[in-house]
């Protein structure tokens, strides 16, 4: 008898011989049976030994698949993924993050149980590789709301990463929705595009993934290429946003939560263009082109960070903006390490403090 996979996890694999053994585990060790689930390792041109370790570790399970490749990116590694997949549901992983132990199970079977398109679930955001538990009490199934995509879009979210949904896979293949090859923020646009055209979907309040910061991704790493690159794609992707924007309204989709998205990207594009090394001028030709598309000056912060505030403000007056640039090169050192050092240290400390307290909860129960 053939048993039906059920779910498919794509990991695209680049650089990350330290970690992928944790990613690879953190999934074998759910309560999931074996024959019901594949591991799909795609290596994406590494120069470490991400590869050979890959294949060390498949040989001992046959559920889990290494492939390779020339460097291609992301957004072509997870589209081989969606290619290669035989599950009823994928989860894509990032191959120095990890999930978190019996959640997939959980997850997997709402799903199946209401024949979801997409169900996103929760995350967080943390330095740490230790916090290894899950800080939900439980989730009552029956306060679950299933919505279509276009209420969903409108009402609820659009999420930030493809790592905090389960898709089902031929509703993927069905919209013809694809990662945007090249460019980075290809988990936001993918959503964006894909979210509305759901039939089923939901939002299962499970904290089930660990987005692990890296400070070698393109996120963070403040090398001068990889640095230009993401301000060059986060451009490419606000402008892509506009689109999506003007489809929304044309399908009846409220717009607000797309553009509070598309904001977003904006905030991030004034931060990197503060911390860049671009010239002056360089900086000037991104904000005009910005204004040419309707998409500068940004909105006022309307959240509770005075930074963020102060950011906003200071990129919105162009020629104040480019003074601010040229304040921070002169006293970069002491602002990275008195601001930037000590909140990412006041988060991870807010972190960890949530998580031994729903522990000590959970012992007093």
């Amino acid at each position: 008898m053939v048993v039906k996979i059920k779910l498919s996890f794509v990991i695209p694999l680049y650089n990350a011989e330290k970690y992928i053994e944790q990613c690879i585990n953190s999934i074998i060790n759910q309560s999931l049976k074996e024959e019901e689930f594949e591991i799909i390792i795609i290596n994406d041109g590494s120069i470490d030994n991400s590869l050979s370790k890959a294949i060390e570790i498949s040989k001992n399970y046959k559920n889990v698949e290494v492939y390779d490749q020339i460097n291609k990116g992301v957004s072509a590694t997870r589209n081989r993924g969606i290619d290669l997949a035989r599950g009823t549901y994928i989860w894509f992983i990032d191959s120095d993050d990890y999930i978190i132990s019996d959640t997939a199970n959980e997850l997997l079977s709402f799903a199946e149980d209401n024949s979801l398109d997409i169900l996103e679930f929760k995350m967080i955001r943390t330095e740490s590789r230790v916090l290894n538990k899950t800080i939900n009490k439980g989730v009552n199934r029956s306060e679950v709301k299933i919505l279509d995509g276009k209420e969903y879009s409108s009402k609820v979210d659009l999420s930030d990463s493809t790592c905090t949904n389960l898709y089902r896979r031929k509703f993927i293949i069905d919209s013809e929705v694809r990662f945007i090859e090249g460019k980075i923020m290809e988990d936001m646009t993918f959503n964006a595009e894909l979210f509305p055209q759901a039939k089923r979907i939901a939002f299962y309040p499970l904290d089930a993934y660990r987005y692990v910061i890296n400070p070698n991704s393109i996120w963070t790493n403040k090398e001068s290429k990889a640095y230009r690159k993401s301000i060059e794609d986060f451009i490419f992707m606000t402008k892509k946003f506009s689109n999506f924007i003007e489809e929304y309204k044309k399908e009846g989709i409220d717009t607000n939560l797309i553009k509070n998205k598309q904001q977003e990207m904006l905030y991030n594009i004034s931060k990197r263009l503060l911390l860049c090394d671009f010239k002056l001028s360089e900086i000037k030709l991104k904000i005009d082109d910005l204004s040419s598309h309707n998409l500068y000056p940004i909105n006022p912060y309307l959240g509770h960070s005075y930074y963020k505030k102060l950011e906003t403000f200071l990129f919105n007056k162009k020629y104040l903006f480019l003074l601010s640039v040229l304040l921070y090169r002169l006293f970069k050192r002491p602002i990275n390490y008195f601001i930037i050092k000590n909140h990412q240290r006041k988060r991870e400390k807010r972190i960890k403090e949530i998580v031994v307290k729903f522990e000590e909860e959970k012992v007093a129960i």
